[in-house]
């Protein structure tokens, strides 16, 4: 990796409408963005949570399908919770969820790229 790549993995932001959610322990939370190496979860309440701390659940992308991920808790951004994942989506389901969102809100990146 460059000096100039700062990430891994492409992330994939959502237009709130379109967003996935996930599941842990039967509670189910929106996602506003997903990578195959990690998730960012809006999660009002994560006092709960600290770094670190193990996560199982399931990711439910579009056209139903579910991703069974793990990781962990990487750190707290707001109302977010970014979690590292050592199991998710693959390239594939990335690849497909981009174009589900370009194909079903074409101008959202867009927006994004203008912003």
């Amino acid at each position: 990796m460059s000096a100039v790549d700062k990430r891994q993995f492409y992330r994939l932001k959502y237009p709130p409408r379109a967003r996935p959610s996930v599941c842990f322990e039967k509670e189910r939370y929106r996602v506003s963005e997903v990578s195959e190496g990690g998730i960012r979860v809006i999660m009002k309440d994560a006092s709960h949570l600290k770094i670190g701390d193990e996560m199982v659940g399931v990711l439910s992308l579009h056209n139903n399908r579910d991703v069974n991920i793990v990781g962990s808790v990487l750190r707290f951004d707001g109302a977010e919770v970014i979690i590292k994942l050592d199991k998710g989506p693959s390239f594939k389901h990335m690849v497909d969820e981009q174009r589900h969102i370009r194909s079903k809100y074409p101008a959202f990146y867009d927006r994004l790229r203008m912003a």
